[in-house]
């Protein structure tokens, strides 16, 4: 779910949408129950669903015959997910499908989909990691979109256990040895803090300075943390009035040792991910997708894909890029697919407002 100010500016990005690729041909449809083999090896597409009304979905991507399927939790269990699909991640054979509105999370099977609890009593779920066999971390803005917390998930009863502090707005997390670290981009206000906490004592050790909004991050493959920071936009959502900045921590000092500062005041980066060497990474950025050199001492000047969307991911077993485009943010969207090279390879029609992407 994007946020207020993500939807201010929302006209500037249906221009780059509309400019995208035909959905031409695009991968046939296969919605029978769990396809031969479950859904263990494949691509999840997180569907946000309508504002406000109807239920998110999820879609499933088999690299194998290469057909997709939608509305999977409402086949496997006949009832709807609920609204808004937020994020899903996959941790020792379970499913976790957070949505954001209905306060919830779902654990399914990864085998065929179906639900095995429904943890409630979030606030603005936002992202759910796996930390070792009996617990797990879910990050949230709060009742009011501006706080932010961590909840600790005690896998064995699926129940919450805890609730860590952080800063607002607690977005994405990536483990590192026996610390998490949370990308805090200040909800529907603003925050420029990556929280870092002991998974043993489940304690905040530090909040690092980063950037304003730092919303993504990846590790790299000499396990550096890079954090993507969205920038601080004015009043009137027209102008950048603090810069976007792409930061790399030292995750043994937890100090920032590198910091690349975007030129653009009316374009905000988002969306970081990285590819399967973990040498490259990936964002959107002045409607189309960049990419960048972990190595390299300036930012990228040039697009990789000349087109912008409003999620994106890398299969990491292809390095394969996946866009997602909303279209109409009302009827099905679509994901389009690009190799190594930035050229299409194909498309697939999936549900309402494909917004993530999870790489099993």
């Amino acid at each position: 779910m994007k946020t207020t100010k993500h939807y201010l500016v929302l006209g500037l990005a249906l221009i780059f949408f509309a400019a995208g690729c035909k959905k031409d041909n695009p991968k046939p449809v296969d919605n029978t129950p769990a396809p031969a083999g479950g859904y263990s090896s494949g691509i999840f597409i997180t569907n946000e669903g309508p504002y406000g009304s109807g239920t998110g979905t999820v879609s499933f991507y088999n690299r194998s015959p290469g057909a997709v399927s939608n509305d999977i939790f409402q086949t496997a269990n006949s009832v709807p997910l609920g609204n808004i699909v937020q994020s899903m991640s996959v941790f020792n054979g379970k499913g976790y499908v957070v949505v954001n509105n209905a306060s919830k999370m779902e654990v399914v099977n990864i085998s065929d989909f179906k639900s095995t609890a429904s943890i409630t009593g979030l606030n603005q779920p936002r992202y759910f990691l796996g930390i070792d066999n009996n617990k797990g971390y879910v990050t949230e803005w709060g009742s009011t979109g501006t706080n932010g917390a961590v909840r600790v998930i005690n896998l064995t009863n699926n129940t919450i256990s805890s609730t860590i502090t952080t800063g607002a707005g607690a977005e994405n997390m990536v483990k590192v040895n026996n610390f998490v670290y949370v990308a805090c981009k200040g909800g529907y206000a603003n925050d420029s803090v990556v929280t870092v906490i002991n998974t043993t004592t489940d304690a905040v050790t530090t909040n690092i300075n980063v950037g304003s909004n730092p919303g993504s991050l990846q590790v790299d493959a000499n396990g550096k943390i890079w954090v993507l920071c969205g920038g601080e936009w004015n009043s009137g959502y027209t102008a950048l009035v603090k810069a976007s900045k792409l930061v790399r921590i030292n995750p043994t000092t937890n100090t920032v040792e590198q910091t690349f500062t975007f030129s653009s005041t009316t374009s905000s980066p988002s969306n970081l991910n990285i590819n399967g060497a973990k040498n490259k990474l990936y964002y959107n950025y002045q409607g189309s997708v960049y990419t960048q050199d972990i190595s390299a001492t300036n930012l990228s000047s040039t697009g990789f894909i000349n087109r912008s969307f409003y999620g994106l991911g890398v299969d990491p077993t292809t390095d394969y890029v996946y866009g997602a485009d909303a279209g109409n943010y009302s009827s099905n969207g679509y994901v389009i697919r690009y190799n190594t090279a930035g050229v299409k390879v194909d498309s697939m029609q999936v549900g309402v407002i494909p917004g993530g992407f999870f790489f099993n």
